[in-house]
């Protein structure tokens, strides 16, 4: 409980801003706190990971350049914008600066509008290498530019954040005790600006998840027939190879009894040798050709079984990042639209409220997880990373030895 001192007509509280935001604090941001350093914590070592294994790991490919861009981006994400929103949790009574409050939430948007539109990228490419396969593809070269293009188009995006946010007065529940916090500007013009600019988002992220959930729901199906394409084909080499075998077996049978049937035992020990040598050389002419074709069918399987888990990998990673982002859009709509009804699911949903505002971080963190649960190369690249680390440790200990 805090006191009050009485001067003429001015009721002052006796705490102070700090002790007041510390106990704020305490009392309903430690959760969102501990969940933001966790993810910190995670994100930044699971991007470092994924930027490191996949740039020297990789021979250079459109899967390695869009990796290779979502990971720098989530490691931004994780390495400033996770920080900014911790400091900005644990003072929010007493930031007191509008030109650091505009510049990270800038960086903020510009990383979370830059990757959900690169799985929409992503989305397209992986769309024309599997449904368009014999028309142009992305080069490599092009695929680095998308991305690039892609990060610039969402830093424009992104400046009205300048606009939008500053460090605003903020009120607390004790009369005359005021601080400041970095959120949207109070006059009308900026709370009306950030309506339309919550809205806008909303649909872009709308629109990019509509795109991506097309594209991949045409690459199933696409990679469904060529799947079944090659089961019934190896089905059909398998079916035409044994009767062959067989029909050169019988024809055996029917010249031996023929001859018998003639008395040319001689000729007949002659036939059954040039039919057997005959036999043997068409049975390795068909073994050879099956080896051949199997070989081959192994080859395209690998690669079809590499690209569906690249494929499976980008479209995991996609609906993680609009899971993510989707619940900040509608709060933030709601308190924006509708004060009453957002303290309403404030009450409602407790300690859940801060976290679910943050939890469009969750794109950012899940990435590198994702590549190491679906990419088995990636795990094995890990590995082989550990070990050459471990064993230029073992050798620089002995040499000082």
């Amino acid at each position: 409980m805090s006191t009050f001192e009485t001067l003429g007509n001015v009721t002052r509280s006796s705490i102070s801003i700090e002790e007041y935001e510390f106990r704020e604090f305490l009392k309903d941001d430690v959760l969102v706190v501990g969940f933001l350093i966790f993810f910190c914590l995670i994100g930044s070592i699971g991007n470092g990971h994924a930027l490191v294994v996949y740039y020297f790991g990789y021979k250079p490919s459109n899967h390695r350049t869009f990796v290779l861009w979502l990971a720098a981006v989530d490691f931004v994400a994780c390495v400033v914008s996770i920080p900014f929103e911790i400091v900005d949790i644990r003072h929010g009574y007493t930031f007191g600066s509008s030109a650091a409050c505009k510049t990270f939430r800038f960086i903020n948007h510009i990383v979370n509008i830059g990757s959900g539109c690169l799985f929409g990228v992503i989305a397209i490419e992986r769309f024309r290498k599997a449904c368009r396969p014999f028309e142009r593809q992305f080069s490599q070269k092009e695929a680095a530019t998308s991305c690039m293009v892609t990060v610039g188009v969402s830093a424009f995006l992104s400046l009205p954040c300048f606009y939008i946010y500053e460090a605003a007065i903020k009120e607390t529940d004790i009369p005359g005790l005021l601080g400041m916090d970095c959120t949207v500007g109070k006059d009308k013009g900026r709370k009306t600006f950030f309506r339309f600019f919550s809205g806008f988002l909303l649909l872009l992220s709308t629109v990019v998840f509509i795109i991506c959930t097309v594209m991949y729901a045409l690459i199933g199906k696409a990679m469904y027939k060529q799947i079944s394409f090659r089961r019934s084909a190896q089905l059909a080499k398998s079916s035409r190879a044994f009767p062959s075998v067989n029909s050169i077996d019988s024809s055996l049978k029917n010249s031996s009894q023929l001859a018998a049937k003639n008395g040319e035992k001689q000729s007949i020990q002659r036939e059954e040798s040039s039919v057997c040598l005959e036999n043997n050389r068409k049975v390795h002419f068909v073994n050879s050709n099956d080896s051949s074709a199997s070989k081959i069918q192994i080859r395209g399987a690998a690669k079809l079984d590499r690209t569906k888990r690249i494929t499976l990998m980008f479209l995991v990673a996609t609906a993680v990042s609009y899971i993510g982002i989707v619940p900040n859009i509608i709060i933030l709509m709601i308190k924006a639209l509708n004060a009453p009804a957002y303290r309403r699911i404030d009450s409602q949903l407790g300690l859940f409220t801060p976290v679910l505002l943050r939890w469009y971080f969750l794109s950012n963190v899940t990435n590198p997880v994702v590549y190491c649960f679906v990419d088995d190369r990636f795990r094995q690249e890990c590995k082989r990373l550990y070990g050459n680390v471990t064993n230029l440790w073992k050798n620089k200990g002995q040499t000082r030895v």
